[in-house]
């Protein structure tokens, strides 16, 4: 007799959705959230059984930045999209920042300048 048994964890990520017209916190950029759902879950016979360890992330269109949205906001928004995503509601995880941005001349600086080469304003 010959038994396999089909059980196991995965790790799983969701798109649930954007989230239009925000300023980004981390560059001051008007873009977008792009909205996911990340878990872990047991499955049996590649029937998910039992989840765990579930967070929502928040990845801004402008500079990459991501961010870990309230456990109740992402529930929320994946119930229905039009749930309002403040700044309150998000914790930074990850600033991907190759670039400063220049609030006055609304250039992309390297991020070694501490004054915008095309206009002296202060970053």
């Amino acid at each position: 007799m010959f038994f396999v048994a089909f059980f196991g964890i995965q790790d799983k990520e969701k798109y649930l959705g954007t989230y239009n017209n925000i300023t980004c916190p981390s560059c001051g950029r008007l873009a977008r959230y792009d909205i996911y759902k990340h878990y872990s879950y047991f499955h049996i016979f590649l029937i998910p059984t039992f989840r765990w360890n579930t967070r929502y992330i928040a990845k801004a269109s402008c500079c990459g930045s991501i961010f870990e949205l309230d456990p109740l906001v992402g529930k929320e928004f994946e119930k229905n999209p039009d749930t309002e995503i403040k700044n309150e509601n998000l914790r930074p995880i990850s600033n991907y920042l190759p670039f400063k941005y220049c609030p006055d001349c609304r250039a992309d600086v390297p991020a070694e300048f501490n004054y915008c080469p095309y206009c002296g304003g202060k970053l």
